[in-house]
Protein backbone atom coordinates (compact mmCIF):
# COMPACT_ATOMS: atom_id res chain seq x y z
CA UNK A 1 0.00 0.00 0.00
CA UNK A 2 2.94 2.37 0.85
CA UNK A 3 4.66 1.60 -2.57
CA UNK A 4 1.11 2.17 -4.21
CA UNK A 5 0.87 5.28 -2.57
CA UNK A 6 4.28 6.47 -4.06
CA UNK A 7 3.55 5.36 -7.39
CA UNK A 8 0.38 7.85 -6.96
CA UNK A 9 2.05 10.67 -5.55
CA UNK A 10 4.45 10.01 -8.35
CA UNK A 11 1.98 10.72 -11.52
CA UNK A 12 0.29 13.57 -9.35
CA UNK A 13 3.76 14.76 -9.47
CA UNK A 14 3.92 14.54 -13.32
CA UNK A 15 0.86 15.79 -14.11
CA UNK A 16 1.71 18.72 -11.80
CA UNK A 17 5.22 19.39 -12.89
CA UNK A 18 4.37 18.77 -16.92
CA UNK A 19 1.71 21.49 -16.49
CA UNK A 20 4.01 23.93 -14.88
CA UNK A 21 7.10 23.00 -16.99
CA UNK A 22 4.91 23.11 -20.79
CA UNK A 23 2.03 24.95 -19.98
CA UNK A 24 2.98 27.86 -17.54
CA UNK A 25 1.11 30.78 -19.87
CA UNK A 26 -1.80 29.04 -18.53
CA UNK A 27 -1.13 28.60 -14.48
CA UNK A 28 -0.77 32.63 -15.57
CA UNK A 29 -3.84 33.43 -17.12
CA UNK A 30 -6.19 31.43 -14.45
CA UNK A 31 -4.32 33.27 -11.19
CA UNK A 32 -4.43 36.23 -13.55
CA UNK A 33 -0.64 36.48 -12.41
CA UNK A 34 2.19 38.84 -14.52
CA UNK A 35 3.76 36.95 -17.22
CA UNK A 36 7.41 37.63 -15.54
CA UNK A 37 6.59 34.25 -13.44
CA UNK A 38 6.70 31.97 -16.91
CA UNK A 39 10.91 31.72 -16.00
CA UNK A 40 10.50 30.16 -12.55
CA UNK A 41 6.95 28.04 -13.22
CA UNK A 42 9.16 26.47 -15.55
CA UNK A 43 11.60 25.83 -13.13
CA UNK A 44 9.30 24.56 -10.87
CA UNK A 45 7.77 22.34 -13.13
CA UNK A 46 11.49 20.83 -14.36
CA UNK A 47 11.92 20.00 -10.28
CA UNK A 48 8.79 18.81 -9.67
CA UNK A 49 9.32 16.61 -12.96
CA UNK A 50 12.83 15.80 -12.10
CA UNK A 51 13.07 14.71 -8.49
CA UNK A 52 9.48 14.21 -7.15
CA UNK A 53 8.08 12.09 -10.21
CA UNK A 54 11.36 10.48 -11.00
CA UNK A 55 12.61 10.42 -7.36
CA UNK A 56 9.56 9.20 -6.39
CA UNK A 57 9.19 6.61 -9.54
CA UNK A 58 12.73 5.07 -8.84
CA UNK A 59 11.71 4.28 -4.82
CA UNK A 60 8.45 3.08 -6.45
CA UNK A 61 10.22 0.29 -8.45
CA UNK A 62 13.35 -0.15 -6.30
CA UNK A 63 12.31 0.66 -2.31
CA UNK A 64 15.26 -0.91 -0.86
CA UNK A 65 18.09 1.39 -0.14
CA UNK A 66 16.56 3.79 -1.42
CA UNK A 67 16.01 5.72 1.92
CA UNK A 68 18.81 8.27 1.71
CA UNK A 69 16.61 9.37 -1.91
CA UNK A 70 13.64 9.41 -0.07
CA UNK A 71 15.03 11.82 2.56
CA UNK A 72 16.22 14.06 0.34
CA UNK A 73 12.71 14.14 -1.65
CA UNK A 74 11.33 14.89 1.70
CA UNK A 75 13.52 17.85 2.59
CA UNK A 76 13.29 19.24 -0.82
CA UNK A 77 9.09 18.90 -0.35
CA UNK A 78 9.49 21.08 3.37
CA UNK A 79 11.60 23.34 1.79
CA UNK A 80 9.16 24.29 -1.39
CA UNK A 81 6.39 24.25 1.05
CA UNK A 82 7.68 26.05 3.49
CA UNK A 83 8.75 28.83 0.70
CA UNK A 84 5.17 28.90 -0.82
CA UNK A 85 3.58 29.37 2.50
CA UNK A 86 5.67 31.94 3.16
CA UNK A 87 5.58 33.61 0.08
CA UNK A 88 1.86 33.64 0.73
CA UNK A 89 1.43 34.46 3.81
CA UNK A 90 3.81 37.56 3.19
CA UNK A 91 1.68 38.47 -0.22
CA UNK A 92 4.50 37.73 -2.64
CA UNK A 93 2.68 36.41 -5.47
CA UNK A 94 1.85 38.64 -8.07
CA UNK A 95 -1.62 36.45 -8.34
CA UNK A 96 -4.84 38.28 -8.46
CA UNK A 97 -6.83 34.85 -8.14
CA UNK A 98 -5.04 33.32 -5.30
CA UNK A 99 -7.10 30.40 -5.18
CA UNK A 100 -5.14 28.07 -7.65
CA UNK A 101 -2.01 29.88 -5.33
CA UNK A 102 -3.89 28.21 -2.29
CA UNK A 103 -4.89 24.91 -3.71
CA UNK A 104 -1.38 24.49 -4.66
CA UNK A 105 0.09 25.20 -1.47
CA UNK A 106 -2.91 22.85 0.45
CA UNK A 107 -1.62 19.92 -2.18
CA UNK A 108 2.09 20.34 -1.50
CA UNK A 109 1.64 20.62 1.73
CA UNK A 110 -0.38 17.32 2.46
CA UNK A 111 1.98 15.45 0.55
CA UNK A 112 4.91 17.27 2.22
CA UNK A 113 2.87 15.71 5.47
CA UNK A 114 2.69 12.10 3.87
CA UNK A 115 6.23 11.90 3.03
CA UNK A 116 7.12 12.77 6.23
CA UNK A 117 5.19 10.28 8.07
CA UNK A 118 6.38 7.61 5.42
CA UNK A 119 9.86 8.54 6.06
CA UNK A 120 9.73 8.10 9.48
CA UNK A 121 7.03 5.17 9.99
CA UNK A 122 7.96 3.21 7.42
CA UNK A 123 12.12 3.58 7.15
CA UNK A 124 12.48 -0.04 7.25
CA UNK A 125 10.99 -0.71 3.76
CA UNK A 126 13.17 1.72 2.33
CA UNK A 127 16.39 0.79 4.09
Amino acid sequence: MIRLSLLVLSIFSLIYGVYFLFFPFNFVSITAAEDINIAWLRNIGATITGLLFIGLFYIYINPEKSIKLLIIITITSIIQTSTLIYSRIFNEFSAKKLLLIDLTIYSALIVTVYLIFITIKYKNIFS
